[in-house]
């Protein structure tokens, strides 16, 4: 995982879109990402909720 895409505080949250795409685990990207409301300013990926994110902004 590169530092643009590592989350800085990994410890506290396991499933972040993130870590997700780095472990391959793409079933739950599509989950979490069905109807994306905010984007992660570091990494760019979209989630349905903020809380999958390690910097969300709304779209």
């Amino acid at each position: 995982m590169s530092e643009k895409e590592s989350c800085p505080t990994p410890e506290r949250h396991p499933a972040h879109m993130c870590q997700l795409k780095h472990e391959g685990r793409i079933e739950e990207i599509d989950k979490h990402s069905a109807r994306p409301q905010f984007v992660c300013n570091r990494c760019r990926a979209k989630a349905d909720s903020e809380g999958y994110l390690c910097n969300p902004r709304p779209l």
